[in-house]
């Protein structure tokens, strides 16, 4: 009877694990998973879909755990797929292409080995090779409108912007309401200044991402500009520092409505952004307290409600640091550069993005110029080079308010794709943008200047990967400058 009774439990608890995956709601559907496993611990079906869990979360902690506890079963096709992703994740890409070619003839799994191996190609930058894929799987299936929007994805993590749009708009019509098809098609419209489409559809990011909104669904968000006036409302910042400096410009046009504004954004910019207008109320987490307020709105929400279309709808405001008491005597003999060659290595295409050492540290051996590190993320094995570099310091330890008081005693900011270029941006100090080919779309397809920032020069990728020639002409340009 007990026997019988597991059996019930274990299959209720299965089926809610595939309906919760199946709505990307994939923390709930492993525990659902594991609850099924519990009751049958060598059921293959449960197993099998634990893994995609953790393939999906890119949890590769718990998959190496699951695959060592049923290690009996390695032979098993579901497992091989499993250790595929293991040794992907490891960046044993050779072995996970091996293991892959194990399983591609079985019908069953051949579409989820061809997705791991797109995934490796990507890493290896054989995208001829992903794309042939692509084709493959497009001839097998034409009205599979997943297909279109990887392939859509595919060219848009290029910076193919123009083909990316071509094959997400080709999965919209498959599937209307598939939401990240929708995000992506917002980041498509954005890249290309359709501001009414990219910002109409750029809330699909709450529905893409797991973004905490739950504490702030207590209050009304406003659908009508109209809808705001002398209300006091809490404008809250979801995105990165970075973000949230370009976007706290649009909270300064919502003083034309009301004078009731309050800004929630991270401590590290509670400081900095409290200058951003006397009239806007800065403050970080600790302080929240939601009786206060009548209205939310996310902060990457506000083009949408301001009714952003063109260009000359975004505004620039300078933000003036009232207090520098954090400074420091550079050598007024010398040209002093503030820079910052990488970024977050958790951000999804920071591995385009950010520079290597060895690839940036020519622009040292620059004569008669000083650089200041900015950026707060350590790589310990870029540190043992720095000592080699005299005119080299190290300021990663510095807040990143130190940081924004630093920044008004040097002649220039060189920084890739970071938030040290959007500081120093709002702040209208000089400075250089080392952009990717396939940048991100709040830079559009410009090449010199950028709306956004008067002060910001950019030097872009002409191709993918390649810094050398930006790099060069970087270190040409500062020597007319010194």
């Amino acid at each position: 009877m007990r026997d019988k009774f597991d059996e019930i439990n274990a299959k209720i608890f299965f089926e809610k694990g595939l309906k919760l995956f199946l709505e990307e709601n994939y923390e709930n559907a492993e525990v659902e998973f594991k609850k099924s496993l519990e009751l049958y611990p060598n059921r293959l079906s449960i197993i099998n879909n634990l893994i995609k869990v953790y393939i999906k979360t890119h949890q590769n902690i718990k998959l190496q755990v699951l695959l060592d506890k049923h290690h009996h079963l390695k032979n098993e096709e579901t497992l091989l797929l499993g250790s595929a992703y293991n040794e992907y994740f490891k960046e044993n890409y050779n072995e996970a292409i091996k293991i892959c070619k194990k399983i591609t003839n079985n019908k069953n799994l051949e579409d989820e080995a061809s997705d791991l191996l797109i995934q490796i190609n990507q890493k290896k930058k054989n995208f001829l090779k992903v794309l042939n894929i692509y084709k493959k799987k497009l001839k097998q299936n034409k009205n599979n409108y997943l297909i279109y929007y990887n392939i859509g994805c595919f060219f848009l993590n290029l910076g193919k912007i123009n083909q990316a749009y071509y094959y997400l708009k080709k999965s919209i019509k498959l599937n209307p309401l598939h939401h990240s098809t929708l995000w992506n098609i917002s980041i498509c419209a954005l890249s290309l200044k359709d501001f009414k489409t990219g910002f109409k559809l750029y809330d699909y990011r709450f529905k893409k991402n797991s973004v905490e909104i739950e504490n702030f669904k207590k209050l009304k968000t406003p659908e009508n500009i109209l809808e705001i006036q002398n209300k006091s409302i809490l404008i809250w910042s979801e995105q990165g520092l970075g973000d949230t400096i370009q976007f706290s410009r649009f909270v300064i046009d919502l003083l034309n409505f009301t004078k009731k504004i309050t800004l929630l954004v991270n401590n590290k910019l509670k400081k900095i952004l409290t200058n951003l207008n006397t009239n806007i109320n800065v403050i970080d987490y600790e302080s929240l307290d939601f009786s206060k307020y009548e209205l939310q709105i996310p902060i990457g929400s506000l083009p949408k409600l301001l009714n952003i279309q063109k260009l000359k709808d975004i505004n620039f405001y300078k933000l003036n640091l009232n207090n520098r008491e954090v400074g420091k005597n550079f050598d007024n003999n010398k040209f002093n550069v503030g820079i910052a060659w990488s970024g977050n290595p958790n951000y999804a295409k920071d591995e385009y993005r950010s520079i290597s050492f060895q690839t940036i540290e020519k622009i040292f051996f620059l004569k008669n110029v000083n650089f200041y590190k900015l950026s707060q993320n350590k790589k310990n094995i870029e540190e043992t080079k720095y000592s080699f570099y005299p005119n080299l310091y190290d300021f990663s330890d510095k807040s990143f308010y130190e940081v924004a008081c630093l920044m008004h005693n040097l002649d220039l900011i060189v920084s890739t794709d970071t938030s040290i270029i959007h500081l120093a941006g709002i702040m209208n100090i000089k400075s250089f943008l080392l952009l990717n080919f396939n940048s991100d779309w709040r830079w559009f397809d410009d090449i010199q200047t950028t709306h956004w920032y008067p002060s910001i020069k950019i030097f872009k990728q002409n191709k993918l990967g390649s810094w050398d020639d930006v790099i060069d002409k970087v270190i040409y340009e500062i020597k007319k400058l010194n």
